[in-house]
């Protein structure tokens, strides 16, 4: 059904009218952010009648004005994103859209290595930031030939190859074995899920293992899928005492929640029984009963000093080194 002339979408000239400057100071505001010295005053009103106009540049044309876009491709984490990562990518997409950047996330879980970066390249993003393990030095390399100005890596450790954001997922259950021997608890339990958790799950396996090592205490491995029906067997085993662990690392809240319930369908106590610590800090530990204890990244610095690394980047400045993004933090409250 007819519903009248389409209305005409709004040009920066329109933009520069409603703000009461030139085109080129619009442009500079929202294409340029850090070259030219805007005044404050102007660049609010600037982005006001953004607003109000309901204006967005054309992409393509800015494109093929500068040979590149003002997009930052996060490649979609391999790990299902836990609820830190969710907020630390919404608070980077802000850090990024204050410099004149836009995050966008590309949907393909898989991509890596030379494709991945192939398929990262044909959108010709500013910059990529992704996890090292799927950016060895020839997809630099590539995406570098492509016209991507900025390749700016995250990980455990240090890459000799481009920037690296040092983010460590192992560390949180560094802290929550620390804690529990802390605590007392001198014959140790870790879950290790499988799936598409079980890099990282035998990971946080080792770092119980090495860390409990140091003191001499014991540390059984429990392989288990998400469900209490997985742990079944293994808790019935823990109804005797002699062969109870006092203490799990669940690898993450959810798999911790799910040990509580069966532990509670066995009859076991929670802490008195069996003590139990989680990673990643879900709300829902924190409402159920008994309260969850658990270990998280703090990204909270992390969004920032990503966004300012590769803003440096693009303006052909070398980043902090391997600065370090995260720092583990311990939460205590019933369970541990």
């Amino acid at each position: 059904m007819p519903t009248g002339p389409r209305k005409a979408r709004p040009t920066s000239a329109d933009v520069a009218r409603l703000a009461g400057v030139s085109r080129t100071t619009v442009s500079y505001v929202l294409n340029k952010p850090g070259d030219r010295p805007i005044n404050e005053d102007t660049r609010r009103r600037v982005m006001a009648a953004v607003r109000e106009l309901g204006y967005a540049p054309h992409s393509t044309a800015r494109t093929l004005r500068s040979g590149r876009s003002n997009i930052v491709l996060v490649p979609m984490p391999q790990l299902p994103l836990a609820p830190t990562r969710h907020r630390f990518l919404e608070e980077l997409g802000r850090e990024l859209t204050d410099r004149g950047l836009n995050l966008l996330i590309h949907g393909d879980r898989t991509s890596t290595g030379i494709e991945g970066a192939r398929a990262w390249a044909e959108l010709r993003p500013a910059a990529v930031f992704t996890e090292a393990d799927r950016c060895p030095p020839e997809a630099v390399e590539l995406l570098r030939k492509a016209g991507v100005d900025a390749v700016l890596l995250h990980g455990p450790d240090p890459q000799p190859h481009a920037p690296t954001l040092v983010m460590n997922s192992a560390e949180v259950a560094e802290l929550a074995t620390r804690h529990l021997l802390a605590r007392g608890h001198r014959r140790l339990a870790c879950l290790v899920p499988g799936g598409d958790v079980a890099a990282l799950a035998r990971a946080r396996f080792e770092v119980v293992t090495t860390v409990a090592g140091h003191e001499g205490v014991p540390v059984q491995r429990v392989d288990c899928e998400f469900g209490t029906e997985s742990l079944s067997g293994t808790v019935d085993a823990w109804r005797d005492p002699h062969r109870r662990p006092d203490a799990v690392y669940a690898y993450n809240d959810e798999y911790a929640l799910t040990l509580i319930q069966a532990l509670k369908d066995a009859g076991l106590r929670v802490p008195d029984d069996i003590a139990v610590i989680g990673s990643d800090n879900l709300p829902l530990g924190a409402a159920l009963r008994p309260h969850l204890t658990t270990t998280y990244l703090d990204l909270s610095p992390a969004a920032a000093a990503t966004a300012a690394a590769i803003d440096d980047l693009l303006h052909g400045e070398a980043p902090t080194p391997n600065l370090p993004a995260a720092r583990p933090k311990l939460v205590i409250r019933d369970s541990a």
